[in-house]
C-alpha cells in the first residue's frame, strides 16, 4: 500500500514537472519572439527617420508644381512589407532566415495635416501632406498557436524628422 502511495505522489509530481517545464519553455519563446518584434519595429522607425520628406511622403517636387488634376501622394494606406519591398526587413531577414515565415510586418499611414476627407495619403489631395502617422505591427504566433502583437507610431512632420515622435 505504501510503495502504491509513493507511486501516486511521484506521479502527480513527475507530471507537474513536466507541466512546468512546457509553460517555461512557452514562456521563453514568447520572450524571445517578443524582443526580435521589437528589435524589428524599432528598426523600421530608425528606417524611417533616415529618409526624406519627399520619400516619406511619396511625392517628389515637381508633383506639387504640377497644375491639374491633384497630384498622388504618399504610400498605400496599409502595406505589409517583406524582405523584397522594405530593406530594413530585408536586412532582418538575411541575419535570421527564420523571421521571415514567423512574423508578419505591416506599415499604416495616415495624414494628420492638413485635414482631410480620407487620411489615406496615397489618394488624391488638393495640398500635400505635412504631418503623417507612421503605424508599424508585428504579428506571429507562438508555439501554442496563440497570435500575438506588437505595435509602434510615429509622427513624421514636414520640415525634417526632427519632428517626428515615437510612442509604443
Amino acid at each position: 500500500m505504501e510503495v502504491a502511495l509513493a507511486a501516486t505522489v511521484l506521479a502527480f509530481t513527475l507530471v507537474g514537472m513536466i507541466g512546468v517545464v512546457e509553460a517555461g519553455s512557452q514562456m521563453l519563446d514568447l520572450s524571445r519572439k517578443q524582443t526580435i518584434a521589437a528589435q524589428i519595429l524599432h528598426s523600421e522607425i530608425d528606417q524611417l527617420r533616415m529618409q526624406s520628406w519627399p520619400t516619406v511622403a511619396g511625392y517628389s517636387a515637381t508633383n506639387v508644381a504640377v497644375v491639374g488634376p491633384p497630384a498622388v501622394y504618399g504610400y498605400p494606406s496599409s502595406t505589409t512589407l517583406t524582405s523584397s519591398n522594405d530593406p530594413s526587413f530585408a536586412t532582418f531577414v538575411a541575419n535570421y532566415p527564420n523571421a521571415a515565415t514567423i512574423y508578419t510586418l505591416t506599415r499604416t499611414v495616415s495624414c494628420v495635416q492638413p485635414s482631410q476627407s480620407n487620411p489615406n495619403p496615397s489618394q488624391h489631395y488638393t495640398n500635400p501632406p505635412l504631418l503623417l502617422l507612421v503605424t508599424f505591427t508585428i504579428t506571429w504566433n507562438g508555439v501554442t498557436g496563440h497570435s500575438y502583437s506588437r505595435t509602434t507610431s510615429t509622427y513624421v512632420g514636414f520640415n525634417g524628422l526632427y519632428q517626428a515622435y515615437q510612442r509604443s
